[in-house]
């Protein structure tokens, strides 16, 4: 079903609801002239009807985080629920019961409604909040991922190096081992560091995959060190 088509039927669905109230208004109202409980239990109803269909007209949960949606829903329809059944046992008080006045009803369904838009607001608000933690642990994990992708590389060009460079390898494995054990920090914390990991395992991979027996780039020990100390300093870091 296409996002056109589930709209309509929704709209279709919101209307033919309309039509029923209507419909059973005008059946049950017949010629006789509505009174002031009349009018209170259809504008009650009305508003009843609105508060059901909320969740499907209007996007009070929109986040793409799933395991956030549930709880936010779960509030959304808890609240709908209870007003509701409320709702209807302030109705039936009132005009099947007749123990309460008008007036306490009117007061009684106002501060329903008054409490249903807080737990609506509420749930907007857990939300709200689960997107941005979702958003901020997405910024934090960039560099990280990307830097173990990059170590990931670095690691197989490792294992090809030459015998002669048995040091280099341990020292590169020990420190791409510890790559394993980074963790994301809060925004700008090690943004920086990760970007020189970064730079300085993309200068080694290009280094490793040109290194043939016999021959020893200059400058290729202090790399290896100037990335186990970017390493080093990195894992010092934490939340």
């Amino acid at each position: 079903m296409t996002k056109n088509q589930s709209s309509f039927i929704r709209t279709m669905l919101f209307f033919a609801g309309i039509g029923i109230i209507i419909l059973a208004f005008f059946l049950t109202k017949g010629d006789r002239k509505l009174s002031s409980t009349d009018t209170f239990t259809w504008i009650s109803i009305g508003i009843m009807y609105l508060v059901f269909f909320l969740p499907f007209f209007f996007s009070v949960i929109n986040i793409t985080n799933f395991s956030g949606k549930i709880p936010s829903m779960i509030i959304v329809w808890l609240s709908i629920i209870f007003y509701l059944a409320l709702s209807l046992g302030n109705i039936v008080l009132l005009a099947v019961i007749k123990i309460i006045m008008l007036n306490t009803a009117v007061i009684i369904q106002v501060i329903l409604f008054f409490l249903f838009a807080i737990c609506i607001y509420i749930a907007y608000f857990a939300s709200s909040h689960i997107n941005k933690v979702a958003a901020e642990e997405t910024v934090k994990k960039q560099f990280v991922n990307e830097l173990k992708q990059k170590a990931n590389v670095l690691s197989l060009a490792v294992n090809k190096l030459p015998s002669e460079y048995d040091n280099s390898q341990k020292s590169l494995k020990q420190v791409l081992e510890d790559i394993k054990y980074i963790y994301p920090v809060d925004k700008g914390m090690g943004e920086n560091l990760e970007l020189q990991i970064i730079e300085s395992i993309n200068k080694l991979s290009e280094l490793c995959g040109s290194i043939q027996s016999g021959a020893h780039p200059a400058g290729f020990d202090s790399d290896v060190e100037n990335l186990r100390i970017l390493v080093k300093e990195r894992k010092l870091l934490r939340n």
